[in-house]
């Protein structure tokens, strides 16, 4: 049995008291609590449209349809990217192009996506063509790893420039903030539609739960749509307008959501204040990097991630700290490091891509809750500490 958590949702009495209001209203879905988690949500983002989900790869799927991406069409990621990302684009058909990460921020480096841009695509009257694949470069999939933002504003330069869209993955970022003009905005508030997750490592913590921020009314009547059937929200006559899903966050998820939203103040503190103890403990220990705050940037932690030097096998790392009851997770392998995705890039185009495959190889992710305490936190870098000893 482990001795510390991984993870620990942050819920109350005050939690506890919403879901029982759910359960005596016996209505379980599609109800109030919807109604106001999605607003308190959109109200803290500053954010013109809101839609809730049932998990963030609904909301993926969701906005992936409303750009209109579809077979034929291409989008660049990050080979630093939840699996999740590249599964919904997939299963539209949408073909991925990897591009190398930026070293600071882990994301989508934009001086290499703007030399890919104009080296391996053409411009033509329907958009940039891929010279080899034929495809049409629709957009450019920005994923906010750890919740530290990508360099959003040189990619609306870009997005400007030829002709793209902009799709922010929040899954990892909601709460944080960057510098756009002269103020601080959130991820996902920027591009053409922004896609959160609600779920197990984030701030907010509803079990399995998403949700989508739009620009403009259409979009988010088009993507209401989509999360149910293609069946408008507000009908006299059983209609559908469109083909679409079952994307439905239910009552209960909802209950949790809209509490953690009323203490959201509250919970930020609290992991803040776990990542500075991490902070302070893992000063000075040698081998081991923790992923630090980067300028003009107010950063959210989704986990507490450390780089470890080459010398260090982090394999028996993990190992050696789940023997002492403490778990931890690699965040990520590089996509194309994965079965299924072997046969996305070529050796040579692998080369093109070694900051993200050297960051993939060296990442730790350690346990990160509000709840933990210093003495949790000294006996996971402690124990980290007798790994190195052993293994280095």
């Amino acid at each position: 049995m482990d001795r510390i958590s991984f993870y620990k949702a942050d819920v109350t009495e005050l939690e506890k008291n919403l879901l029982d209001n759910v359960i005596e209203s016996k209505s379980l879905t599609v109800g109030p609590f919807m109604h106001r988690f999605q607003e308190e949500v959109r109200r803290f983002l500053n954010a013109p449209y809101f839609l809730a989900t049932a998990s963030g790869t609904a909301a993926l799927h969701i906005a992936t349809k409303v750009l209109g991406w579809g077979e034929g069409d291409e989008v660049m990621i990050s080979p630093l990217i939840h699996v999740g990302v590249a599964n919904t684009l997939v299963v539209e058909k949408v073909a991925v192009r990897l591009v190398d990460i930026d070293p600071e921020r882990l994301s989508l480096d934009p001086s290499k996506v703007r030399e890919v841009l104009e080296r391996d695509y053409v411009r033509t009257p329907n958009g940039l063509k891929n010279k080899n694949s034929g495809n049409l470069l629709k957009g450019i999939v920005l994923y906010h790893i750890y919740g530290i933002p990508a360099r959003v504003e040189e990619f609306l330069r870009l997005k400007e420039e030829f002709g793209l869209q902009i799709l922010e993955v929040c899954w990892e970022s909601f709460a944080s903030k960057y510098r756009h003009m002269n103020e601080y905005i959130s991820t996902g508030i920027a591009g053409d539609a922004g896609v959160y997750s609600f779920t197990r490592y984030g701030v907010v913590n509803v079990g399995e739960g998403g949700g989508v921020a739009f620009k403009n009314k259409e979009d988010f009547e088009r993507g209401d749509m989509l999360r149910y059937h293609g069946i408008p929200s507000e009908y006299v006559e059983y209609q559908a307008i469109m083909g679409g899903f079952n994307y439905n966050i239910d009552e209960l998820s909802c209950a949790v959501g809209l509490g953690q939203m009323m203490r959201i103040s509250e919970i930020l503190k609290r992991r803040r204040g776990v990542y500075e103890a991490y902070r302070n403990e893992l000063k000075g220990v040698e081998g081991v990097n923790l992923i630090q705050p980067v300028k003009d940037t107010d950063i959210t932690w989704y986990s507490v991630v450390v780089k470890l030097s080459p010398a260090i096998d982090r394999g028996k790392v993990i190992q050696f700290l789940l023997s002492r009851g403490i778990p931890t997770k690699v965040f990520y392998p590089a996509l194309f490091r994965l079965q299924f995705y072997r046969n996305l890039v070529d050796s040579d185009s692998i080369k093109e891509l070694k900051v993200a495959d050297s960051v993939c190889s060296s990442v730790l992710s350690l346990p990160f809750y509000g709840d933990l305490t210093e003495a949790d936190i000294a006996y996971v870098v402690g124990t980290l500490k007798d790994a190195l000893v052993s293994f280095h």
